[in-house]
């Protein structure tokens, strides 16, 4: 057994006197077979049959009713070639974790492995946090543990975290907000010789002052690089029930931004450069089932690294949905433009999907295709298409598969399938199922 096994099951066994006393236990199973052929040119044709378990624990009114449990973790194991490099098989905790909340203040203590989301920090850590509501309108938030490995490749993650976000809220009109974070002991290379902090200030609004119009965004400053990391504002606009619109502006400074990554092997933080971005979307529900949202995104980058992809950039289109048979039928089509900085990133999109849910029997189908301004690998086009369909076996037990084919630059047929086993139970201390 593993680690993860290991900690559940000595979870489950410490906790059974509680689960005795609990009023509500919720139970979430998901068991995934992925079926995939692989045919890349120059390369052995795979065969790839992993199979994944996920495990979700809810135990909430514990002791005295404010204390509850969470648990959730997966486990994979390949029947066939291997999916990934990292061995035939796999796990993880994603959280484990108590929480209790006061009965006053909107306060709440955690402690376990948790995502923390407080201002400018979005953290996976081992630790605890602590939150509360103060006087006229003031609350404050704070955490610190030990940041948890996001990045195998190069364990670059830190020795300590610590952070919080204060705030003042106008209620129904405003919220004003300020956070930071420090990591400390941050690895800046594979060889682990190296060591830095990684340090976040940020502040973020949230604006209502009509119930037309509402903006929220937040500026996150880099004190370690001593930079602006980002810029990311969002101005919706709602003159009638059925016309929206919104306006958006959002900046990322890659020196800033990615300095002292915690996951090196997906962002690179010695890229300069930046990119920038604004655009809008202006929604129409022409009548009840049908909704049409247009929508354009401009986009500028620079890079000081690579100058392949610097330059400017649109993309616009347009979206139609329409819903039918009291929501059980949802169906759209798209279309979308892409005029990149270079020929690679230029190509026109389309999309259309059909979703039908009686309650029973659930049946969808998907389709997209994008077409190249010029050959990419000889090719012009890719195209994929996905399809699904479920049956309830049971109120709590859902049976469902998908299979999906595909011809892409990069891949000359990839055919992939799922098959998918879902269990989910509430239940109370007086036994009634929710």
């Amino acid at each position: 057994m593993n680690k993860i096994g290991q900690f559940l099951s000595l979870a489950l066994v410490a906790l059974l006197p509680s689960l005795a006393c609990a009023a509500d236990l919720g139970l979430n199973s998901t068991t995934l077979f992925r079926f995939e052929q692989r045919a890349v040119p120059g390369f052995a044709r795979q065969t790839v049959v992993p199979a994944t378990q996920f495990l979700r624990m809810d135990l909430e009114k514990i002791a005295d009713g404010n204390l509850s449990l969470h648990l959730y973790g997966w486990e994979r194991m390949d029947l066939a070639d291997r999916s990934t490099a990292d061995g035939s098989n796999d796990g993880d905790l994603a959280y484990g974790y108590l929480n209790y909340r006061f009965p006053t203040a909107n306060a709440e203590l955690k402690g376990g492995r948790f995502m923390v989301r407080e201002g400018v920090a979005a953290e996976q850590i081992d630790g605890v946090s602590a939150r509360a509501d103060l006087r006229k309108g003031f609350s404050l938030a704070l955490f610190g543990g030990a940041p948890v490995q996001l990045d195998r490749d190069t364990h670059g993650k830190g020795d300590y975290i610590a952070g919080g976000r204060g705030s003042y809220r106008l209620k129904g009109k405003m919220e004003l907000g300020l956070s930071g974070l420090h990591e400390g002991g941050v690895r800046l290379n594979s060889a682990g010789n190296s060591k830095g902090d990684r340090q976040l200030l940020g502040g973020d609004i949230w604006l209502a002052p009509h119930r037309l119009v509402e903006l929220n965004g937040h500026t996150f400053y880099n004190s370690a690089s001593d930079g602006i990391a980002e810029h990311s504002y969002l101005l919706a606009f709602k003159p009638t029930k059925v016309i929206s619109a919104s306006a958006i502006y959002n900046e990322q400074r890659f020196k800033n931004y990615f300095t002292n990554s915690n996951v090196r092997s997906l962002f690179n933080p010695d890229n300069g450069g930046d990119v920038k971005s604004f655009g809008g979307n202006l929604g129409w529900t022409i009548a009840v089932p049908l909704e049409l949202t247009a929508d354009y995104r401009h986009y500028n980058r620079t890079s000081l690294v690579s100058s392949d992809n610097n330059g400017n950039s649109d993309r616009y289109g347009l979206d139609a949905r329409l819903t039918l048979l009291d929501r059980k039928l949802r169906s759209g089509l798209a279309y979308h433009r892409s005029d990149g900085a270079n020929s690679f990133n230029s190509y026109s999109e389309l999309r259309g999907y059909c979703l039908y849910d009686s309650g029973r029997y659930v049946n969808s189908l998907d389709a997209i295709a994008q077409f190249y301004k010029n050959s990419i690998f000889n090719k012009k086009e890719a195209f994929e298409l996905i399809a699904s369909s479920g049956y309830r076996i049971l109120q709590d037990l859902l049976l469902s598969g998908e299979i999906a084919y595909s011809r892409n630059p990069q891949f000359s047929d990839d055919l992939r399938g799922v098959l998918k086993l879902t269990y989910n139970y509430a239940d109370t201390s007086k036994g009634a199922k929710k």
